[in-house]
């Protein structure tokens, strides 16, 4: 017989940067040659020790939420997904929480993915848990789903009957 996750709650610590294009493109374009004395700069590695600094705050001033979706393969895209459904997504930030509360069935091990939805490029994987058929019965779990590339972390909470 095969068990059944239930994904209760998933919440948000940190949602996906949203700068990865912008600074792509940004760095790119970096002028050629750049007047140090000019400008007042004593060195390039001032410059260079500086962009991870404005990267950072560029990211906390836009705060673009995640369009959430949930897949339970490592493939993207609305059609796949198990929630919202519809072809929907949910929005969410930092300090939120949604409550799926889908079954999901679980024989030996099943992936659960969240994505965000990019109606420009590709979705971009926010993280992705581990469901365990053995961890029946053990009632709520909590695991990390994370993606260094977007810079997402998230919680997903589960129990698996």
């Amino acid at each position: 017989m095969t068990a059944t996750a239930t994904i209760r709650d998933v919440w948000c610590l940190h949602a996906a940067t949203g700068t990865d294009v912008g600074v792509n493109e940004a760095i790119a374009n970096l002028a050629e040659s750049i007047p140090l004395d000019e400008l007042g700069l004593g060195s390039l590695e001032s410059i260079v020790r500086g962009i991870p600094s404005a990267v950072q705050m560029i990211d906390t001033a836009r705060s673009d939420p995640d369009d959430l979706y949930i897949t339970t393969d490592t493939a993207g895209g609305l059609d796949r997904s198990i929630w919202p459904g519809g072809e929907q997504t949910t929005s969410i930030q930092a300090g939120q929480s949604a409550q799926p509360g889908i079954d999901v069935p679980v024989s030996f091990a099943q992936n659960v993915s969240l994505w965000d939805y990019d109606s420009v490029s590709s979705d971009d994987l926010l993280g992705s848990v581990q469901i365990r058929e053995d961890e029946q019965g053990r009632g709520n779990i909590a695991k990390l789903a994370r993606s260094d590339v977007e810079g997402s972390v998230y919680y997903v909470t589960y129990a698996v009957n």
